[in-house]
C-alpha cells in the first residue's frame, strides 16, 4: 500500500527554490554539481587520463603502429619501448645524491651560517632545473615528422622511381648562395627537410636531428635540444655545488667520522660529473661551428682531424658568420609547432599511420 503525499510536497521536492548555486535545504544545486563534476573529470583526464570521451583515431594511439614510441598519460609523455632501462638509471643517479645531501649535509650547512644557506638554496634550484629538463627532454616530442606524405605513383611492381634515390640540391637563404641537400626517406616515404634524419631507434624522421640519446631514451632534435642542453648544464652545476657544500662541511668539522657521507658525495659527484661535462663541452664546440652531432659524425673521416671538424666550414649553408651567433641559433632556435602532436585527432584510415610495403605504389596497395 503506497503512502499518499500531498501535491504541494511533490512540488517542493521536485522544484526546490534555489539561491545562487545552493538550494534552501543546503544541498548543492545542479549547476554547482556540474561544475564540480567537470573539474573532477578535467583533473582525471590530465593526471589519470580517462580518455573515455576520446575516439580511437588519436595520434598517440596510432603512432605506436608506425614507430617505436609508447605513450603515457594520454599522449602527454612518451618514450621508446626498447631501451627504457638507461633513463631509469639516470633518474636514479640524479635522485640518490639529492636525498643524501638533504639528509646529511643541507641542515649542517644551514647551521654554519655566513652565506652557506645560499649555497643550499642554489643547489636545490639547480637540481630542480636538472630534474625538470631531464624529464622534459626525455618525454617530449623531439620533432617527429609524419609518414607517407610523398608516396609516388609508379606503374612498376612496388618500385620507387630512380630519382627518389638521388639527393636534391636546392639554394639556401645564405648570402653567399650556399646550397642545401634534400633526401628521400624510403622508410617514412617523405622528402626530409634540411637537417632532418631518420632515427632507427625511434623508427621516425626527426627535424634538425642531433642524435639519439640512450640516457634519456629519446631523440634529441629541434623541439627538445634546448632542454637537453639545460639538462647537461644544470647537472654539472648541481654536482659542483654539491662538491663545494660537502667540502665546506669537511673543512669545518674536525672529526672525520661525521663527514663520511660528505666525502662519499664528493667522490660520487666528481665521477658522475665527468660524462655530462665532456658531452656539454662537445656540444659547445659543435654548435659554435653550426653542426649537429649527426652532421659532425658524418663529416668526420679518417683524413680529417677532430679539431678540423670543429672548425667552421665554408660550405656550411647554416653558418651565421661567428661562433657566438652559431651557438645561439642552434641552442636557442625556435621549437616550432609539433607536426605530429600526440593529442590531435585524425580521420580513420589516415595514411600517416599505415605500414606500407617496402616498395609500393598507389596502384598496388
Amino acid at each position: 500500500m503506497t503512502e499518499c503525499v500531498p501535491e504541494q510536497a511533490h512540488r517542493q521536492y521536485r522544484n526546490p527554490r534555489v539561491r545562487g548555486n545552493e538550494r534552501e535545504d543546503g544541498v548543492p544545486g545542479e549547476q554547482e554539481l556540474k561544475t564540480h563534476h567537470s573539474r573532477f573529470r578535467y583533473v582525471l583526464e590530465w593526471v589519470v587520463t580517462l580518455d573515455t570521451a576520446v575516439p580511437d583515431a588519436v595520434n598517440y594511439r596510432s603512432m605506436p603502429r608506425v614507430s617505436n614510441y609508447v605513450f603515457f598519460l594520454g599522449g602527454r609523455l612518451r618514450t621508446v619501448s626498447n631501451t627504457s632501462a638507461h633513463s631509469v638509471l639516470v633518474l636514479t643517479l640524479l635522485v640518490v645524491p639529492a636525498v643524501l645531501f638533504s639528509i646529511f649535509e643541507a641542515q649542517m650547512l644551514w647551521k654554519f651560517g655566513s652565506g652557506h644557506g645560499t649555497l643550499v638554496v642554489l643547489f636545490y634550484y639547480s637540481w630542480a632545473v636538472c630534474l625538470a629538463s631531464f624529464i622534459r627532454s626525455a618525454t617530449s616530442d623531439p620533432g617527429v615528422l609524419p609518414r607517407n606524405l610523398h608516396v609516388p605513383t609508379v606503374c612498376n611492381d612496388f618500385e620507387l622511381p630512380r630519382e627518389y634515390y638521388n639527393m636534391i640540391t636546392l639554394p639556401s637563404a645564405h648570402p653567399e648562395g650556399r646550397t642545401v641537400n634534400l633526401k628521400y626517406c624510403t622508410t617514412c616515404r617523405i622528402w626530409r627537410p634540411p637537417r632532418a634524419s631518420h632515427c632507427p631507434s625511434c623508427d621516425a624522421c626527426v627535424m634538425t636531428h642531433d642524435h639519439h640519446c640512450i640516457w634519456i631514451n629519446n631523440c634529441v632534435g629541434q623541439r627538445n635540444y634546448r632542454y637537453f642542453l639545460t639538462f647537461l648544464t644544470s647537472s654539472v652545476v648541481s654536482a659542483i655545488l654539491c662538491i663545494i657544500g660537502c667540502a665546506i662541511h669537511v673543512s669545518k668539522v674536525s672529526h672525520l667520522r661525521s663527514t663520511v657521507v660528505a666525502i662519499l658525495l664528493i667522490v660520487y659527484c666528481v665521477l658522475i660529473m665527468c660524462y655530462p661535462l665532456i658531452l656539454l663541452l662537445f656540444h659547445i664546440f659543435a654548435t659554435s661551428s653550426q653542426q649537429t652531432t649527426h652532421e659532425f659524425l658524418r663529416n668526420l673521416t679518417s683524413k680529417k682531424a677532430i679539431l678540423h671538424s670543429f672548425s667552421s666550414s665554408r660550405t656550411n649553408p647554416f653558418d651565421r658568420g661567428s661562433r657566438a651567433r652559431n651557438m645561439l641559433s642552434l641552442a636557442c632556435q625556435p621549437r616550432g609547432v609539433s607536426v605530429m602532436s600526440a593529442r590531435e585527432k585524425h580521420p580513420t584510415g589516415d595514411w600517416r599511420f599505415l605500414n606500407l610495403p617496402q616498395q609500393h605504389s598507389f596502384e598496388k596497395i
